[in-house]
């Protein structure tokens, strides 16, 4: 990670979990760590696939003089396009054992919070650049219930508690071709180069917008 001076993009990513030995978001976060849009610089943090993870090294991110951004990244398997999240629910209902091992069922993001926060990232800007650039993308309208919509609520609550006008939303990334020849199974996938490109060109269009 690197060091932050003045005007900053924040770019999150997760650890690979489930299982898998790679996390396409973690990839991309790393890719762009360092790098400048325009005259702002970005800077990468991988978050770990647990809430109270997450929390800890969100909170101090998000209270940073100089943050103009938030994009978060995961990974979605079963889809095969990119997919820009409008809607965080309150709620983490998921089977699937986190970092640390725990399930939830029905528990709230944010207890007392709002039952949903949209996205403000200028998302359709976003895909109309992702689309004329050949890339494959879609708005859509679920994030689950899984730590990628937990840490998109609880970015937004907080930006709106702290109120900071800072646009933050989330980015869904299908599977990288190697974690599907790993699975054996006929599901989509995307390659890396083409997953970095659309985040170039997103990180584009949102600091433009700024």
């Amino acid at each position: 990670m690197t060091a932050t001076v003045g005007r900053h993009l924040l770019v999150t990513g997760f650890e690979p979990f489930g299982g898998d030995t790679a996390n396409p978001s973690q990839e991309l976060a790393k890719a762009v760590d360092g790098r400048r849009v325009g005259a702002v610089a970005v800077r990468s943090l991988v978050l770990p696939v647990h809430h109270e993870g997450v929390e800890e090294l969100m909170r101090p991110a998000l209270e940073e003089p100089g943050l103009t951004a938030v994009v978060h990244l995961g990974l979605a398997g079963g889809r095969a396009r990119i997919a820009l999240e409008q809607v965080a629910v309150n709620a983490m209902d998921y089977s699937i054992p986190d970092a640390r091992g725990e399930t939830r069922r029905g528990d709230p993001c944010v207890p007392g919070g709002p039952a949903a926060y949209m996205s403000t990232l200028p998302l359709r800007l976003v895909l109309d650049e992702l689309t004329a650039d050949g890339i494959p993308a879609y708005l859509s309208y679920t994030a689950g219930t899984y730590l990628c919509n937990y840490t998109l609520y609880a970015t937004l609550h907080a930006l709106a508690l702290a109120g900071r006008a800072i646009p933050a939303g989330f980015i869904h990334l299908p599977h990288l071709p190697s974690m599907v020849a790993a699975r054996g199974e006929d599901e989509p996938s995307m390659d890396q180069a083409l997953m970095l490109r659309a985040l170039e060109g997103a990180l584009r269009v949102i600091e433009a917008a700024g």
